[in-house]
């Protein structure tokens, strides 16, 4: 764990509201991942199959995947009874300052270009879902092979692969497609993508217009079926707190640990000396959805906590080194596909590096000050003194019951050679 916490960052946002009118005047919804978070794990944010909006447009490992959106046109084209996509340019025509706009980095690309790519890239994913939803659909791509289709969906819900939201759903009213049923049907098809998802918001006209993009309903929706962090539960604003030690330091100083509450992955707990923490079971594959969803955290600050930068914060802090890995996973509280604990550790303490949390604001404080408040314990040091210099190995603690079990004969012989029975 690195032992810097960075809390806020300062962005000028005058030179992407400069001159626009003010209904555009607007934070940028859509970031680049900057170098520090990039570095990384570069591939994370890396689309494998298809590129959706301008920042990974035109790249040359994804150029194969343009020829099944035009095909993906024709079909939507078909199935709406629409002789071209002549409506979609016409409204893309009206939105696309407002639609440039939320990209926060300079884009290198002409208007009709820009609008062009945003019909292309919007049916497909109107479309890609359509086929998904509709069950007697047998479209080749989607079909042939299971990797493939979780490739595109992967791509889809990276930080930089994003469409402005508002495009799709102007879309969606051309296609006659009921919202409702496609933002279920998209829910739908997350499910072997991101585990343990659920359908747990339901938007209307107001909500929907606030929504960035699809990475953020998926993500709103994924993060409140992983669990919940209400407020008040585990303590107030502004409260003072200090790092806590890794997993192995923390057993030493006599803090055991136990399996949580699996219902809800952020319920962690601290009591009588316990620390409760719900089983995660953690994936080779589910590593770019975690940096993804992190960085997209960073950079959208609307108010909510950021829950899987706080929750990962705590793993980063738990986390040093194999060791921490291995007594968790001893515990029945981690699983992990990355063949080795040292490979574990490497890639929490990765993703944990560079996170920018409020301190202010931090859900877990009173869990942190309740565990150093029982490690500063002078009788739990003392204790943990014991263990740690005289019974830190099994045969350390044989050794002492067979001394003190020698010691208690030796009374007993004295005892009754002293005092012999009559």
């Amino acid at each position: 764990m690195n032992n810097t916490a960075e809390v806020c960052i300062e962005i000028d946002t005058d030179r992407w509201t400069q001159g626009l009118p003010a209904e555009f005047s607007s934070w940028p919804k859509i970031f680049q991942v900057p170098p520090y978070l990039r570095n990384l794990n570069e591939k994370a944010y890396e689309p494998k199959l298809i590129s959706i909006g301008p920042y990974h447009y035109q790249k040359d490992h994804l150029k194969a995947m343009e020829t099944q959106k035009g095909r993906f046109l024709k079909d939507l084209l078909r199935r709406t009874n629409q002789k071209s996509a002549q409506r979609f340019e016409e409204a893309m025509r009206g939105i696309v300052e407002k639609a440039r706009c939320y990209y926060a980095e300079s884009l290198v690309i002409s208007d009709e270009e820009f609008l062009k790519m945003m019909v292309l890239d919007g049916c497909f994913i109107l479309e890609l879902f359509a086929k998904l939803i509709d069950e007697s659909s047998n479209d080749s791509l989607l079909s042939m092979n299971r990797l493939c289709l979780n490739n595109i969906l992967e791509d889809l819900i990276l930080v930089e692969n994003q469409l402005p939201f508002f495009v799709l759903w102007e879309f969606l009213g051309i296609a006659s497609q009921d919202r409702r049923t496609w933002i279920e049907g998209i829910i739908e098809s997350y499910k072997g993508v991101m585990p343990r998802l659920k359908n747990c918001h339901i938007y209307d006209e107001r909500s929907i217009n606030e929504v960035k993009h699809l990475l953020e309903i998926l993500c709103t929706n994924w993060l409140s079926s992983l669990g919940s962090m209400p407020e008040g539960e585990q303590g107030e604003r502004h409260v003072k707190w200090d790092f806590i030690r890794s997993a192995t330091k923390l057993r030493e100083a006599g803090i055991k640990f136990r399996r949580g509450n699996e219902h809800d992955l952020f319920d962690i707990k601290f009591e009588n000396g316990t620390l409760y923490i719900p089983p995660l079971n953690f994936e080779d594959r589910i590593e770019p959805l975690y940096f993804n969803i992190i960085a997209y955290e960073q950079f959208h600050n609307n108010g909510s906590r950021k829950r899987l930068t706080e929750y990962v914060t705590v793993l980063d802090f738990l986390i040093d080194n194999e060791k921490d890995v291995g007594l968790l996973c001893q515990k029945e509280i981690m699983y992990h596909w990355f063949g080795t604990d040292e490979a574990a550790a490497k890639m929490f303490n990765r993703l944990g590096s560079e996170l920018l949390i409020n301190p202010d604001f931090f859900f877990y404080a009173k869990l942190f000050n309740n565990v150093n408040k029982h490690c500063h314990d002078p009788w739990n040091q003392r204790m943990a003194s014991l263990r740690h210099n005289y019974f830190n190995t099994p045969w350390a603690l044989i050794s002492f019951f067979a001394a003190a079990f020698l010691l208690l004969l030796t009374v007993l012989q004295t005892t009754f050679a002293i005092f012999p029975r009559s």
